[in-house]
Formats: structure tokens, C-alpha cells, sequence
């Protein structure tokens, strides 16, 4: 949940550009940031609790520099838990993403040796580890440094990414378990982040670092050793397939609104190259034995939608499990199992750990995944790319339509209705273009005017709006701050009406289905507890206060439905003076626990 960016290069470069790369990955942490570089036989390190500052600080010129923005695990958000971390000597410097899970014990033995810590974090440990290992004399040769780092490794438990500037050797070593980093190779240098997305404008081609591998960057280019035995390796290169534009704002103020209006995109490239693939989806289902979609938060909520689209369309029960909660209820895999992982990142430690779950019992593992290379992608033994892009705003908006559009397509393919699926698809797009356009917006943000000062929202839905009530309350709790809970409509008088008092707004999810009689009846029970009710509906109401119209779209109705939502959640934050691409306390790939 930590963003990763260093450099070696053959000529000085301003440091800056460190910094020009850490902005790229600020969406996976911001609470502070930090630049380590190599200079004149020493480290240079500067490091600041908070945002990146908009104005560059001014860096000397380097020609080994990285960086780090963090998301707090261990410790308080403050300068000195700020990245990077020095060992006693000033010799090396450790950036880190991810938890030492045994950092208690390591650092007690390290202290007790003598070292001095100046943090509170777990990442200090593994400088000083390093520095514990290296032997007198070892400081001029670039391979010994690597056996340390090595063996300081092979101590560390959990699921961490380690990149250690050692100014001696000018190089950058970098080894992972799970926590991903990926190396950059361009007419510049040789690059190494925690996201592809920093190597933008920089590198042309990247190589995926493995677990089991070692890197070394130093001014002649990649050094790839064997994670066990330190023998070399031959790196495996691949094009580095995203452009300028693809990080750019393009006019927008805001990453999220401009990720929300890419959405009708993001689905006509799905109906383009991908029904080929929700064909082979639809024969692994088939095959299996047991099936689970498994997913955390706004993805855990697509699993949902997807179970009932199976169920709905194919006939086929398909279980939806929190990812988080999955290695719980792994007692039920077989290797006839398929278990299908959604994820954004394709780097949330809870999905990969069900993930490895599933391997480990012999089961199947399909990906629907937006970041292709990600651990999960290379884990996976089928992958289908969302083809979303990169999400620049901690908050999911096209890569869950993108999945959703992916399970609703495979449910008609299994049901042998492929063309159904496919021209629902194209009514969805219509239907999100109409959700778009300047008066959707003005009514959308009038509502947001409305309820922004309110403390509380709530949010219903039956059948296959439930799952869009629970991610539309989760999109205006995230990103505004608003406390918003979602529920099936049917629990309101099994105790969640005891929360509504009077003026309280309240979001109903109407389509034109089965269910639109028992939703209606449960608006009119929030009015007449006093609930100020926001329909989104084909159709206006006597019993909504406030209408955001939709347009009917059968079963992909959550794909449509959803974006209203996602347009409340933005217009709130706007309205509140928050930034809506970096809300409080969160990062776009959880990769701790």
C-alpha cells in the first residue's frame, strides 16, 4: 500500500524526477513521502509526514535516487517514520512496502547488538538487518552487498518489498515476496517502482520482479540473481504498453470524475475482444465443481452482483465470499473447485492469499484482473483483463463495471444466450452515456447540495440492486465522508428503521423488475418514519422526494444504476472541499493485511 520509485542512470539526473514519479503513485499512500539519494560518498535523505508538496523541494543531482510514499502501518504519520530508513553507519537506505511480521523479535535482537533505531517503524529493521549481515570489507563489492540483502531476506516473515540504496556500490537491490515491483528499462536508465504506472515516459520495456528472484540496478543495467542460491539469471523483458495519456487528466479536474465518464469505453472494448474469453470463463464454470467469486470491498460487492447474475441467468449457484474471510470457509475447495478472483490491482493480499488458498487445495484459479503482470495475473491459471485502464483515484469506478459486465456476459454464455448478454451490454453503455450528460450531472449535484451537511444516508435495494445499495454506500462513505449504509430492502423493519429519523436522506434502487412493488413499499416505510427519499428509477414515484431518472437496462440495470451513485459520492466531496482521488486514511492496493 506503499508507493516505490528508484533510478540508476549513467549520467547525473536531477532528483526531481523521483519526486515527478511519486506523484504517479500517490494513490497507493499518502500519509508522507521521502527521496533517498547518492551523493558524494553519502545519503541524502529527505523525508516529510503529509502530501507531496505541489512545488518540487530542491534536490541535487544524482545519479541513484528513490523514493517512497507511505501508507502508515507501524507507527505515526511523522517525519521520522517518513521512508527511507538509514542503518547506524549512513552506509545503506531501505525503502518498504508491506509488514515485517516478526519485526518485534528482529528488532529486539538488532538492539541488543547495539543498533540504534530513530523510528517506530518495522522498515527500519530491515537496514539495520542488512547492515548486521555485511562484513568489513564488503562495502566495495557489489555482490556481497547482494548476498546481505539476501540473507537479511531470508529472516524477514511476511509479505514485503524491500528496495536498499547502498551508495558504496551505486546500486539499488530489490527483492519482494508477493508485495509486487516491477524494473523499468528505457534510453534513460534503469528504473525499478511498485506500480508500471511510474514508468510511464521513462521505460519502454519492464520485467516483473518474481519472488524468487533478486534484483540489482546499478549503471550498466538489470543484475537478476536466484532468490535461493544467488546464481544468475536472464531477465524476462516484456513491453511496457502504457502512454502518457493513459495518467493524464485530459481536461479533467479530478481523476475520479474523469475514471466514472470512462466507463461506457471501457465497456465497448470488453464487447469488442472480449467475448472469446467469458466463453473459455463460462466452460471453466461449467467443469467445476463448486464455484466462488471471491473479492475485497468494491470488488468483494461485483462477486456479489455476480452470484445472482448466475443464478438469475445461468441457473447456476455460484458462492460470493469476502476475500478476507475466504480462508475460513477453503475447508470446501477440491481440486474439481474453480475459485474466480476479481481485483483491481491484482495486488490485494487478502484476494492473492485465497488465491494461494485455492492452489494449495488443488483448485482452479480464474482472474478478472485490470493490471496485467500483477501477482495475481501471474498467479492466476486464467486471466481476463478488465481492459479498464489504469485507476488513478483510490476509489474503483470502471473496474467494477468492468467486472460486472464480464460475469453478466459469462451468465448468458452458460445459459446459451450470448447474444442477450451482448445486446444488453450495448442498452448499458446507452444508458451510462444518458447518466452522463450535463443535466444528469446538475441533478446529481443539486442532490449532493442537499445532503451534504447530514451525518447519515442510507441506501436500499432487492435482488440485484442490493449489491448496487451496498457499493452506491460505499462510494459516498469513502470519498465524502458521509456515514452511508447499505441494506436489502427487506431488512429495514428487521431493525435498521430504528435509524431513520426525520430529513434523513435515503437512496432507493427502483428497476422496472421483479422487485420494484416490495422496493416501493419499503421507500414509503423511510417516508413515513420521516426519510427524505432519492429514487434512482426508470420511472418517477409519488413516494420520491428527489428522482435521479435511469435508463431501463434489464439485468445489466447495475451497471447503469451504479453511476449515479458514483456521480453523488464525487459531487459530496467536491461540495465538502475534499479530494475526491485521495480521500482519508485509504490506498488503491492493499497489500497488508
Amino acid at each position: 500500500m506503499c508507493g516505490i520509485f528508484g533510478y540508476v542512470t549513467v549520467r547525473d539526473e536531477c532528483a526531481r524526477i523521483v519526486v515527478d514519479s511519486l506523484r504517479k503513485l500517490e494513490y497507493r499512500g499518502y500519509d508522507s513521502w521521502g527521496v533517498g539519494i547518492g551523493l558524494n560518498g553519502h545519503i541524502r535523505v529527505v523525508k516529510r509526514a503529509g502530501r507531496i508538496p505541489p512545488i518540487s523541494p530542491d534536490l541535487p543531482a544524482s545519479s541513484i535516487a528513490f523514493g517512497h510514499t507511505r501508507w502508515a502501518t507501524h507507527g505515526g504519520v511523522t517525519d521520522a517514520n517518513a521512508h527511507p530508513h538509514l542503518d547506524c553507519t549512513g552506509r545503506l537506505a531501505v525503502i518498504h512496502n508491506g509488514i515485517i511480521e516478526n519485526f518485534r523479535k528482529l528488532r529486539a535482537e538488532l538492539e541488543s547488538n547495539g543498533h540504534r533505531f530513530a523510528s517506530d517503524t518495522d522498515s527500519e529493521v530491515f537496514a539495520h538487518l542488512v547492515e548486521q549481515v555485511l562484513h568489513a570489507g564488503d562495502d566495495a563489492d557489489p555482490d556481497a552487498v547482494v548476498e546481505a540483502v539476501r540473507s537479511a531476506f531470508a529472516r524477514v516473515e511476511g509479505l514485503n518489498a524491500f528496495i536498499l540504496l547502498h551508495h558504496c556500490t551505486q546500486q539499488l537491490i530489490a527483492v519482494k515476496s508477493i508485495s509486487p515491483l516491477v524494473i523499468g528499462a528505457g534510453k534513460g536508465g534503469t528504473y525499478v517502482a511498485s506500480d508500471a504506472v511510474a514508468l510511464v515516459g521513462l521505460a519502454d520495456r519492464v520485467h516483473y520482479l518474481g519472488d524468487d528472484e533478486v534484483a540489482a540496478i546499478r549503471a550498466d543495467g538489470l543484475h537478476l540473481y536466484d532468490r535461493a542460491d544467488g546464481s544468475e539469471r536472464v531477465p524476462r523483458w516484456e513491453r511496457l504498453t502504457l502512454q502518457p495519456t493513459d495518467t493524464s487528466l485530459e481536461g479533467f479536474p479530478h481523476y475520479l470524475i474523469k475514471e466514472i465518464h470512462e466507463q461506457p469505453r471501457v465497456l465497448e472494448r470488453i464487447l469488442r475482444e472480449h467475448p472469446p474469453r467469458a466463453r473459455e470463463l463460462a466452460n471453466l464454470i461449467t467443469r467445476s465443481y463448486g464455484t466462488f467469486l471471491v473479492g475485497c470491498g468494491t470488488a468483494g460487492y461485483a462477486a456479489l452482483a455476480g452470484s445472482y447474475l448466475f443464478s438469475r441467468i445461468a441457473r447456476r449457484h455460484v458462492n460470493s465470499v469476502v476475500a478476507s474471510e475466504f480462508k475460513y470457509q477453503e475447508h470446501f475447495l477440491t481440486d474439481r473447485s474453480l475459485v474466480i478472483a476479481l481485483s483491481q490491482s491484482g495486488e490485494t493480499v487478502d484476494v492473492i492469499e485465497a488465491a494461494l488458498a485455492a492452489k494449495r487445495r488443488g483448485a482452479r484459479v480464474a482472474a478478472l484482473v485490470n493490471v496485467t503482470g500483477s501477482t495475481l495475473d501471474r498467479l492466476a491459471d486464467f486471466t481476463i483483463p478488465l481492459l479498464a485502464g489504469p485507476e488513478l483515484s483510490v476509489l474503483s469506478t470502471k473496474a467494477y463495471t468492468a467486472k460486472l459486465a464480464l460475469l453478466l456476459l459469462t451468465a448468458h454464455v452458460i445459459n446459451g444466450s450470448e447474444h442477450v448478454g451482448l445486446d444488453l451490454l450495448w442498452r448499458a453503455i446507452d444508458g451510462m452515456v444518458r447518466a452522463l450528460t450535463p443535466d444528469s450531472q446538475d441533478r446529481v449535484k443539486a442532490i449532493a447540495d442537499r445532503i451534504a451537511d447530514h451525518q447519515h444516508c442510507f441506501v436500499i435495494g432487492r435482488g440485484l440492486s442490493y449489491p448496487t445499495a451496498l457499493e452506491a454506500a460505499l462510494k459516498i462513505k469513502e470519498v465524502s465522508y458521509l456515514h452511508a449504509e447499505g441494506f436489502a430492502g427487506g431488512e429495514l423493519k428487521h431493525g435498521v428503521i430504528a435509524l431513520v429519523e426525520p430529513g434523513v436522506p435515503c437512496i432507493v434502487f427502483s428497476p422496472l423488475d421483479e422487485t420494484r412493488a416490495d422496493i416501493l413499499s419499503g421507500a414509503m416505510e423511510l417516508r413515513s418514519r420521516g426519510g427524505w427519499i432519492i429514487g434512482v428509477s426508470p420511472e418517477h414515484e409519488a413516494v420520491f422526494d428527489a428522482h435521479l431518472p435511469v435508463a431501463e437496462a434489464g439485468d445489466a440495470s447495475p451497471l447503469v444504476n451504479v453511476v449515479p451513485a458514483q456521480l453523488l459520492g464525487y459531487y459530496l466531496a467536491v461540495r465538502k472541499g475534499l479530494d475526491p482521488d485521495k480521500p482519508r486514511n485509504l490506498a488503491k492496493s492493499v497489500t497488508v493485511k
